[in-house]
């Protein structure tokens, strides 16, 4: 089972095979999953790395050992006085839902004790009963040329007329975020479908302690 929340240094060996991006998954792990990732994947993975402290990489080694940065989003999405990031991570592990098994959704949250790593994909789960598309993947494809998803970082500037979000289908936020005490905490959004305009927008609530579905986009253009 991955830990839901994982923070301080591991030992120095580890550290500095995550940063490598050499670190040897558990073999139990890989078993029936014989599929690596585009030379352009592991490039991009060395350049986003640079971008994670110590830290930040031994917190995220911890719960996926091995793993590969994808996509990386950075900004205060829990309204600390740090920036923090919401990733997309390769690692395949064992998971009886399918959408778990190879690119997974992370958010590394500051706290007073250190690093957090909060599963994305588990703990919007818990809004399965407001979604009106589940389960709510991330549509990604991992190709010859490198992985294919589509992820917006913050929503400042969408919602316009030339914009991929919209309300002018009778799509609305499920809360208001100044109501909820959030609306600095920056918004991501990952795309649903690779056919329509279909997205599901999170954001970090400090209250629960977890992300949260905020907006949904479920139609096709």
């Amino acid at each position: 089972m991955r830990p839901s929340t994982v923070s301080r240094i591991l030992g120095g060996y580890f550290i500095a095979m995550a940063i490598a991006g050499t670190v040897a998954a558990p073999a139990s792990a890989d078993v029936g999953v014989p599929r690596k990732l585009a030379p352009a994947d592991e490039q991009n993975h060395k350049l986003l790395m640079q971008q994670l402290s110590v830290e930040q990489i031994a917190a995220l080694n911890a719960a996926y050992p091995g793993f590969r940065v994808l996509k990386l989003c950075s900004g205060r999405f829990s309204g600390a006085n740090r920036d923090e990031l919401v990733l997309g991570l390769w690692r395949p592990v064992d998971s009886e839902q399918w959408w778990k098994r190879e690119v997974h959704r992370v958010g590394l949250i500051w706290t007073p004790k250190g690093w957090e790593v909060h599963v994305i994909d588990d703990e919007i789960e818990k809004d399965a009963t407001r979604s009106r598309s589940f389960p709510m993947n991330w549509a990604f494809s991992l190709t010859s040329t490198g992985l294919a998803a589509d992820m917006k970082c913050g929503i400042e500037g969408e919602f316009s007329e030339h914009s991929q979000l919209t309300h002018l289908l009778g799509d609305k936020p499920f809360f208001d975020l100044d109501k909820e005490g959030l609306k600095t905490n920056k918004v991501v959004c990952f795309a649903t479908s690779d056919t329509y305009n279909n997205w599901d927008c999170l954001v970090f609530s400090p209250k629960h302690r977890r992300f949260r579905l905020w907006y949904q986009q479920a139609h096709a253009d």
